[in-house]
């Protein structure tokens, strides 16, 4: 996003030599990754990720079969020992997600990384000329699944398992930044809230909610370019960069920083060289009131 404030110096538009999937320190081998929204964008992204790290054993969520199927086929191409189990589910529908996990369960037994990227945008809109029913269905899609996830996935885990929710930096964007997305942002910030609870009730899991940067998908697409957010001659992020950032969240390396709120685009190397100033400052990259920490 061009002008954000970065917590790294460098701040990277596309995939670098740290996360790489390829690095062994981040290898996937021998997990089961479980990513939702996996027909496209970056979902698919991630899927494709985690193959080249090693992973074998991999389920794909989302509405649409052939989108997943097409996800598939592209795993299997380059990756053809991997085994690839598809779920139809709507991530915001309690009985299809419960379903969706017991099917899973089943096929590929307990998991070690579960990569929520499903999410929805209702249309731009004032609050006061909302349609109801869409404006409210960033919140069945973007938070209620959280709820879904700790009674239908949670207990399916392995023990340290690594939970990654894809979120948006229009959660702690100023509304001005971004006029008319009331629900989306909204709908994230509370989803942030949610991944702190996670944090704090399940100890045994490791959780990272992350803003994926800014990336040509029909969401940023709608809120930064139809929008008029986003400024002329600015370049997307590459799609490959939350995919590869996801893998190192995945890995041992990014234990300092579990329940903090991430953004891809921060270097991995400088985050690791804070290593001691996040350990002592507890409430940094978290969402809070600004300038009233709490101890």
């Amino acid at each position: 996003m061009s002008g954000a404030p970065s917590f790294t110096k460098t701040y990277h538009k596309k995939p670098y030599a740290a996360i790489s999937p390829t690095r062994p320190e981040l290898s996937a081998a021998g997990k089961t990754v479980i990513i939702t929204g996996a027909g496209s964008g970056t979902g698919a992204a991630t899927a494709l990720a985690f193959a080249q790290a090693g992973c074998t054993s991999l389920a794909l969520i989302g509405r649409t079969e052939s989108t997943l199927s097409r996800t598939k086929s592209t795993i299997l191409s380059s990756f053809p020992s991997a085994k690839v189990v598809i779920a139809v589910a709507t991530v915001s529908d309690a009985e299809s997600i419960g379903k969706a996990a017991h099917a899973i369960r089943a096929e590929l037994n307990a998991w070690d990384v579960f990569v929520h990227s499903a999410a929805y945008s209702p249309a731009l809109t004032l609050l006061r000329g909302a349609d109801e029913d869409d404006w409210w269905a960033a919140f069945e899609t973007n938070v209620r699944f959280i709820q879904f996830f700790t009674r239908h996935f949670l207990t399916k885990c392995r023990p340290n398992a690594t939970f990654i929710g894809v979120n948006a930096g229009s959660a702690h964007i100023p509304a001005n930044f971004m006029p008319k997305t009331s629900a989306y942002a909204s709908s994230k910030l509370a989803a942030i809230r949610l991944y702190e609870f996670m944090h704090i009730e399940s100890p045994e899991l490791r959780v990272f909610p992350v803003h994926p940067g800014v990336l040509d998908t029909p969401i940023s697409d709608k809120y930064l370019k139809d929008g008029g957010a986003m400024p002329v001659g600015a370049e997307w992020d590459d799609i490959e960069l939350p995919a590869n950032f996801f893998v190192w969240l995945a890995s041992p390396e990014s234990e300092f920083l579990r329940g903090r709120f991430l953004w891809a685009n921060w270097d991995v190397e400088e985050m690791v060289a804070k290593k001691e100033e996040l350990e002592k400052d507890q409430q940094l990259l978290r969402i809070q009131i600004g300038g009233w920490p709490f101890a």
